[in-house]
């Protein structure tokens, strides 16, 4: 009968290739949720909010909405790679990250589309590099608590 040995029942192991493979898919998930962002807003959130001048405020705010939009659709196509890419824990890796960048659309509203477009693929491949440094321990209480906390830490920063 074969048997098991576990050495280390901390950590995960990942090898090098792992990380970068999940680092570029971070980055390839900000492009995809720039590319989201845009394209709902141009042919959905626009048509529908703003046809009518009475919803002037709703129209003003088509690019944070469009982008909500986006980070939940990106972290549904993001769930659906991760798990065929056999990447640790993808459903904490794509909400965390969603919530962390929720507002992300506004934070680039106004900027030119190029730097709007690097951000976006730094700050997803950012955080893709940091929760699945996090998802790689053992425990599922202490990855969903350490996300969670990073997450809320984050945030409140960022309301600062």
């Amino acid at each position: 009968m074969a048997q098991v040995i576990i050495t280390d029942q901390q950590v995960i192991s990942t090898s090098w290739r792992e990380w970068g493979r999940t680092i570029v898919f971070g980055a390839t998930t900000g492009l995809i949720f720039w590319l989201l962002t845009i394209l709902l807003q141009r042919y959905i959130v626009d048509p529908l909010v703003c046809r009518q001048i009475v919803n002037a405020t709703l129209c003003a705010n088509s690019t944070p909405l469009a982008g909500n939009i986006a980070a939940i659709l990106t972290g549904v196509i993001a769930i659906v790679f991760l798990v065929r890419a056999g990447i640790a824990r993808p459903i904490i890796l794509a909400v965390a990250t969603a919530a962390l960048l929720w507002d992300l659309a506004a934070w680039t509203n106004g900027l030119f589309w190029l730097e709007a477009v690097v951000w976006s693929i730094v700050l997803y491949a950012l955080c893709y590099a940091l929760f699945a440094w996090i998802t790689r321990y053992a425990t599922l209480w202490v990855t969903v608590a350490l996300s969670l906390l990073i997450v809320i830490i984050i945030r409140i920063a960022l309301v600062l």
